[in-house]
């Protein structure tokens, strides 16, 4: 099954209105459909009780506004809106089996239900069966290169979604690798750059580079953030692919200056 639907997740918040204008710009660049969905609680009541049909019904109204947001951003693209009662983040992961990329805000702690533990952004980064973005800071579709976070590995997953975004947005690409160059067992071979070949083989109108770079890999990730279009990194394993579970994605999920996207 070729998954080409993006999914994005609202709660009526100003972060959701950010995230829905960035999906619906990607769903028009990709002419794909657009799915906007809200979570909602839905308590036990008691005989006369309206307070689903009051949770239920402000779903719906942030649903609208989403969907208003959606055609405004993109005029003539696909817009579908569902809400769902529970909690976002297993809405949003059961949501992501069938879609192509799923979009929440930076942060989600207003109308839409969260699980006790975490924020939706950062579960759902860890938790979903595809890319997620995670929409924050600026977001200007037509300033700064895209830039990648990859280890001594390569991540394919990365580079892949780096160079396709970078593609369909029309601008340059940074694949960065941080690390110690004291340290013997660093990634320093004698051609990094050589690694993006055969993405650039794919991919021939996307210039691209590839810089190694001292430092500590959230600090550099967040200072380069400041002057991209968007950041893109791996999900869970190892080096950058381990980062949502560490200090490095959550310092990039809450200081990015830009989309993060996670690849997969």
């Amino acid at each position: 099954m070729i998954k080409s639907r993006i999914v994005v997740g609202v709660d009526g918040s100003d972060h959701a209105v950010a995230a829905v204008g960035w999906a619906a710009a990607e769903a028009a660049r990709r002419g794909t459909e657009l799915r906007v969905l809200a979570a909602y609680y839905r308590e036990r009541s008691t005989p006369g009780s309206s307070s689903t049909r009051t949770a239920e019904g402000h779903a719906a109204d942030n649903l609208r506004r989403a969907v208003a947001q959606a055609h405004a951003a993109a005029p003539g693209i696909e817009v579908k809106c569902l809400a769902l009662p529970g909690y976002a983040v297993p809405m949003l992961v059961h949501a992501s089996e069938e879609a192509a990329m799923v979009v929440v805000g930076s942060r989600h702690e207003g109308g839409l239900p969260v699980l006790p533990f975490g924020s939706v952004s950062s579960q759902v980064a860890t938790q979903a069966r595809c890319c997620v973005v995670v929409v924050r800071g600026h977001y200007d579709p037509d300033a700064g290169p895209v830039v990648a976070g990859v280890d001594g590995g390569v991540s394919s997953a990365v580079l892949g979604r780096a160079f396709e975004e970078a593609s369909l947005h029309h601008t340059e690409l940074e694949a960065v690798t941080v690390g110690d160059r004291r340290r013997p067992d660093d990634p320093l071979g004698a051609d990094l750059d050589a690694d993006l070949d055969p993405w650039r083989e794919k991919y021939p109108g996307v210039r691209a580079r590839r810089e190694y770079v001292d430092g500590r890999a959230d600090r550099v990730l967040v200072q380069r953030s400041r002057a991209a279009r968007m950041v893109v990194v791996g999900p869970r394993t190892h080096g950058y692919e381990g980062l949502m579970l560490g200090s490095i994605g959550s310092r990039l999920l809450r200081r990015s200056a830009c989309p993060v996207v996670v690849a997969r």
